[in-house]
């Protein structure tokens, strides 16, 4: 029963109550009305308290029941969602586990990046220093050639020029026309055909290094000019100095190494002129691919023209060779003749020895002349062989 069932019993048990009172208080009416009054009210408390006493007891009885089979329920439910929460459970146990792990590789990756970061910066650093050290060291022109000659002796022994080649950077001299000044050029290729080429490694880089440095683009663009300018200017003297007409067997033109396509990358971008104007000067620009390329095709001149001396000297030796074979040949074949003419004597030399010599030799044997037991060999046959001539091809003529 629920609690409001309760409430209707004891609402009833009031109303009954109610009606004794009133009967009785009707019966009261006989009597006198302070005694039946007194007995109306002696009933109804005892009534009342009576209703209150079942009540209550009923009333505890069922909530105990209620009580009892809710924590029973309760206890049930409880257990169900244990089960429910349990993998749950283990799972975010599992999951902590996992994300605490994962933090702690990450504060490691994190330190270690930290550390790389440290580090690049460092070399960054550096390497800032070190390039600011190399552009400061290039504004020397000596340096600066001596850059452009270590770049050019790569790419001879690369291209395999070295034996062709003569090193000029040891500070020897060609001296100039009527004793006016003398010419150093860096290196002088040799060429097939007893000619030779003569490249020039010492290019003007100031101007390009300032405006390289520079973030302001009006400044770069100037500083770009003035790089194109100081190019042309180095190829007319380089021009004026006519190389060709001081070296013996050099070509009417010199190459002017560029140490960098982006050098000449920046005076052609500001003077677009710049390669006719130094073809037409007998300066050919060569940046180290272009180089590469003049030098190997020099290369496979030099293999060809290799190939062809030894071939003449393949084609002397040749005739030497046959000379040789035909002089040693004369000489085998008068030892054959001699060889025969000597078996043709000893065979005739046997026949005598056999014939006059050792019949008579033996009948001394009969007579008692062998002291010592040492009989005569037997083996005295003449030599059949014959010597062979050796069979000569026919020459062309007697061959038609």
């Amino acid at each position: 029963m629920r609690i409001y069932d309760y409430f209707a019993i004891a609402l009833m048990l009031g109303i009954i109550t109610g009606g004794c009172a009133v009967w009785l208080f009707t019966r009261a009416r006989i009597g006198t009305e302070t005694e039946w009054g007194e007995r109306f009210r002696g009933i109804a408390a005892e009534a009342l308290r009576q209703s209150n006493e079942s009540f209550l007891q009923l009333a505890e009885t069922r909530l105990k029941q209620a009580e009892n089979t809710t924590a029973a329920l309760f206890d049930k439910k409880s257990t169900a969602i244990d089960e429910i929460v349990k993998p749950v459970k283990e799972t975010l146990t599992k999951m902590d586990a996992h994300i605490r792990a994962m933090e702690t590789q990450r504060e490691g990756a994190y330190r270690e990046v930290l550390k790389a970061v440290s580090l690049s910066n460092e070399a960054q650093q550096q390497l800032r220093q070190e390039t600011g050290q190399l552009l400061q060291a290039l504004r020397a022109p000596a340096t600066r050639g001596r850059w452009g000659e270590i770049q050019v002796r790569r790419i001879l022994e690369m291209t395999g020029m070295s034996e062709y080649t003569r090193d000029f950077a040891a500070q020897q001299h060609i001296p100039g026309e009527d004793g006016a000044g003398s010419l150093r050029p860096d290196y002088v290729v040799s060429l097939p055909g007893q000619r030779c080429v003569v490249i020039d490694s010492k290019v003007p880089l100031n101007a390009y290094m300032d405006g390289a440095q520079s973030d302001d683009p009006d400044i770069r663009q100037a500083a770009m000019k003035q790089h194109a300018r100081a190019m042309r200017d180095h190829v007319r003297a380089l021009s004026a100095k006519a190389y060709w007409d001081q070296i013996e067997g050099a070509v009417d033109f010199v190459v002017l190494f560029v140490p960098g396509d982006h050098f000449l990358a920046g005076a052609l971008d500001c003077d677009p002129d710049l390669m006719e104007y130094s073809a037409s000067n007998d300066v050919v620009l060569a940046t180290p691919l272009t180089l590469v390329a003049l030098l190997r095709t020099v290369s496979m001149s030099w293999r060809q023209e290799n190939l062809r001396e030894n071939a003449v000297r393949l084609g002397a030796l040749g005739g030497e060779l046959y000379t040789a074979v035909a002089t040693m040949t004369d000489h085998v074949v008068d030892m054959g003749r001699k060889l025969s003419g000597s078996m043709e004597s000893y065979n005739r030399m046997v026949g005598s020895l056999e014939r006059n010599v050792l019949v008579k030799a033996r009948k001394l044997r009969d007579y008692g002349a062998n002291k010592e037991d040492k009989e005569i060999s037997e083996n005295t046959a003449p030599i059949d062989l014959q010597t062979r001539t050796p069979a000569l091809p026919a020459a062309k003529d007697d061959a038609a």
